[in-house]
C-alpha cells in the first residue's frame, strides 16, 4: 500500500495529474487503480526541476567563494549525488526467490529498514529541518529583494522579510496537493524566465569578462561554496516517488544520468558567466547585482514571485511531515489536521506558528547564501550523502561486492568530514558577516 506521503508527492511532481475518487484509497489517475505513469522524458524534467530552484541564483557566488575548484566541485558533487540517488532507489527493493520486488516506498521507509523506528525518525526530522530551512531561505531572499527594490522606503531588511512572511501566510489555508502542484508549476515557469533573462544580461556584458578574476583557493570560503552546492543537489528524498512514477523504472539510471548532466551544465555555465560578469562584486544572490535601470525592477519582481511561489512546496511538506509524526509528546502533530471547526482553528494556528518560526529564523540569520551553506553542510550532507551510503551498506548487504562497500564508505566519510568542516567554516562566515553588518 502506498504511504500517504508518497501519494501526495506523486501529485506534487506531476501537477497535471488529477485524483479521481475510487473505492481503493491507493487509486491514482485512472480507473483500474494504477497511477498515471511518467514517460522517460517527463521523468527527466522531474529530476531536472528537483535539482534547480533558487539555488541556481547562488552559483556565481559559489564561484566567488571557491574559484576554479568550486567549478570542479559542482561536477564532483553532481557525480556523488547521482550515485547516492541510485543506491537510495536500490534500497527500495528486495529479492525473493530470485525475483526483484518493491518492498519500500519512501526515504522514511528506508530509514525504518535500516534501524526501525529510530532510523525512520532520524530521516523524518532531518527532512523537516531541511524543508523549514528552505522556507526560511525563501523569506530571506524575499526580504533582500524588497530591500534592494525599494531602498527609499526607510525599512530594514527584517521589516521586508516580515512583509514577505505576511504574504505567504495564505499557505495555512492549503487543502490539497492540487493547490500546491499548480503553484509549483507557476514557480517552474517563473524560474525559467528569470534564468533566461539573467544569462542574456551576462552575455550582453561579455566585454567585461576577465578569466584571471577568478579568486585563488581559500579553505574558509570553499567550505561555504560546498555547502551551497550540496543544497542544490539534495533531491534524494524525492527520488523514490519519481522512480515509482516511471513507466519504465528499469531505465531510471539512464534517465537520471542525462538529467544530472544537463543540470550540471546549467549550474556550471550560470556560475561562471555570472561571476565573470560581476567578479568581486558578485552578491550572494546574483539578482542583487543587476544595476538600476529598465531590468532592475522587472527581474526583482520575477524573483520575488519565484521565491513566494517556491515557498508553498516546502511549507506544505512541513505541514504533512509534522502531521505524520507519531509521538505522543509532540502535540503540534495532532493540531495540523482536523475535521470540526475548533480543530481547524487550532490547525491554522499551528500552521501560522510554523511560518512564524521560519520568519524568526530569517530575521536572526538574514544572509541567504551563508545560511544555505550551513543547511547544506548539515542536513544536506546527511540526506544526500551520509544516510544513503550507510543505509545501502546495511539494507543491501547480501548483494553487494567489496568495491560497493568501498565506494559507499568513501561517500559516507566524505559526507561526515564535509559536514564537520563545512559547518565550521559556514558558522565562521556567518559570524564574520554579522560583524560587517
Amino acid at each position: 500500500m502506498r504511504s500517504k506521503w508518497r501519494r501526495k508527492l506523486y501529485f506534487l511532481l506531476n501537477p497535471r495529474s488529477e485524483y479521481e475518487d475510487s473505492d481503493d484509497e491507493d487509486s491514482i489517475g485512472n480507473q483500474d487503480g494504477e497511477p498515471d505513469k511518467s514517460s522517460n522524458v517527463q521523468t527527466f524534467w522531474n529530476i531536472f526541476n528537483a535539482n534547480q530552484g533558487v539555488a541556481v541564483l547562488t552559483m556565481p557566488f559559489v564561484v566567488k567563494c571557491g574559484g576554479w575548484l568550486a567549478l570542479l566541485s559542482i561536477a564532483g558533487v553532481a557525480v556523488i549525488s547521482n550515485y547516492t540517488n541510485k543506491i537510495l532507489v536500490s534500497c527500495l527493493y528486495d529479492y525473493k526467490n530470485g525475483e526483484r520486488y518493491r518492498a519500500r516506498n519512501s526515504y522514511m521507509d528506508i530509514g525504518d529498514a535500516f534501524s526501525g523506528r529510530y532510523g525512520r525518525t532520524l530521516v523524518h526530522f532531518a527532512q523537516i529541518f531541511e524543508q523549514m530551512s528552505y522556507c526560511t531561505l525563501l523569506l530571506i531572499l524575499s526580504g533582500s529583494i524588497l530591500e534592494k527594490s525599494f531602498p527609499h522606503m526607510g525599512l530594514q531588511r527584517s521589516d521586508w522579510t516580515a512583509i514577505a512572511a505576511f504574504m505567504v501566510l495564505p499557505n495555512i489555508l492549503l487543502k490539497s496537493i492540487t493547490d500546491v502542484s499548480w503553484v509549483s508549476f507557476v514557480a517552474v515557469l517563473i524560474g525559467q524566465v528569470v534564468y533566461t533573462i539573467l544569462i542574456g544580461f551576462c552575455v550582453w556584458h561579455l566585454p567585461r569578462w576577465e578569466t584571471d578574476a577568478v579568486p585563488d583557493f581559500d579553505i574558509s570560503q570553499y567550505g561555504v561554496a560546498v555547502g551551497i552546492i550540496v543544497v542544490s543537489y539534495a533531491s534524494q528524498p524525492y527520488m523514490p516517488a519519481i522512480e515509482d512514477s516511471m513507466k519504465e523504472p528499469a531505465k531510471f539510471p539512464q534517465v537520471i544520468n542525462l538529467a544530472y548532466l544537463a543540470n550540471t551544465g546549467v549550474k556550471l555555465g550560470f556560475g561562471i558567466i555570472g561571476f565573470l560578469t560581476f567578479q568581486e562584486q558578485t552578491k550572494q544572490v546574483i539578482t542583487r547585482n543587476i544595476p538600476h535601470g529598465f531590468l532592475h525592477l522587472p527581474i526583482n519582481v520575477l524573483v520575488f514571485g519565484l521565491a513566494l511561489s517556491s515557498y508553498t512546496i516546502p511549507v506544505y511538506t512541513v505541514f504533512d511531515l509534522l502531521q505524520d509524526v507519531n509521538v505522543s509528546w509532540f502535540p503540534l502533530a495532532t493540531l495540523l489536521e482536523g475535521t470540526d471547526r475548533l480543530t481547524r482553528i487550532t490547525m491554522f494556528a499551528a500552521r501560522s506558528f510554523i511560518i512564524s518560526l521560519t520568519l524568526l529564523t530569517g530575521v536572526i540569520i538574514p544572509h541567504f547564501g551563508l545560511y544555505m551553506a550551513l543547511v547544506g553542510n548539515f542536513t544536506g550532507m546527511c540526506l544526500a550523502f551520509i544516510f544513503p551510503a550507510i543505509f545501502h551498506m546495511k539494507i543491501c548487504y547480501d548483494r553487494l561486492e567489496w568495491h560497493h562497500f568501498a565506494v559507499d564508505t568513501l561517500v559516507a566519510v566524505f559526507g561526515i568530514f564535509g559536514a564537520a568542516i563545512g559547518c565550521h567554516f559556514s558558522i565562521l562566515a556567518l559570524l564574520e558577516a554579522y560583524k560587517d553588518d
